[in-house]
C-alpha cells in the first residue's frame, strides 16, 4: 500500500520494541526474567521502535531479524503513544520534574540513515519508512548519578505494563502470534 506516514506520533499509535535474549537474565526466555531497567536503554542516541499502524507485524519481525545480529530475536514489547505519555507525566509529578523524553518519527533509508526531517515518507518508501525514536532530551540527573541510572528507572516504569510477546516460531519468517491491536 502507498500510504502517507505522518510525522506526527497518534496518541493511540501502537509502539513496538524487538526483543533479543540479551534482554533477560540469564538469557531464560520468560517474562519474569526481562530486564525491565534495560529495555528503553538509549542506543546511539535514541530508542529505536516501529510504528505499527505503518508497519504490519511480518514486516517488524524482518526488521527484527536483519538486527538481530550478534543476538538471538526473541519477539517485542508493544505500548500505545498514550502509556508512554502517562508513565512519563507521573513521572515528572512525582520523580523528577526537569525529566524530558519524547518519541520522534524518525524514517530510515535503505541504508538505515536517517532521512532528513522534511522528507515525505510512505507505507511502501525503501527503507525503514515507519522507524522511530525514544529521545530522552534530559534524564533529569540527581546529586551524581549517571544518566544510565536515571534512564533505567524511567525504563522499569515505562516496561511495567507494556506488552511482552514472544514470538512462539522465533525461527520462521512469518509471524503467526497474536495481532499488536489485540494486546494493548
Amino acid at each position: 500500500m502507498h500510504l502517507p506516514i505522518p510525522k506526527e506520533i497518534a496518541y493511540d499509535e501502537i509502539l513496538v520494541h524487538f526483543i533479543f535474549d540479551r534482554n533477560f537474565k540469564n538469557k531464560i526466555i520468560t517474562e519474569e526474567k526481562l530486564v525491565s531497567k534495560d529495555i528503553f536503554l538509549p542506543n546511539k542516541g535514541g530508542v529505536s521502535f516501529q510504528r505499527n499502524f505503518y508497519c504490519e507485524e511480518s514486516k517488524c519481525k524482518d526488521f527484527a531479524k536483519g538486527f538481530a545480529i550478534g543476538k538471538v530475536y526473541i519477539g517485542f514489547i508493544v505500548f500505545r503513544k498514550s502509556h508512554f505519555e502517562k508513565v512519563k507525566q507521573d513521572y515528572i509529578l512525582n520523580e523528577r520534574n526537569e525529566f524530558e523524553a519524547d518519541i520522534f518519527s524518525t524514517p530510515l533509508d535503505e541504508n538505515f540513515e536517517y532521512l532528513p526531517k522534511e522528507a515525505e515518507v510512505f507505507t511502501d518508501s525503501p527503507g525503514n519508512p515507519a522507524h522511530a525514536d525514544l529521545v530522552y532530551e534530559n534524564p533529569a540527573l540527581k546529586d551524581n548519578e549517571t544518566p544510565n541510572t536515571a534512564i533505567r528507572s524511567f525504563s522499569r516504569k515505562l516496561s511495567k505494563d507494556c506488552k511482552l510477546i514472544i514470538d512462539s516460531n522465533p525461527i520462521s519468517d512469518s509471524y503467526d502470534d497474536v495481532e499488536f491491536k489485540k494486546v494493548v
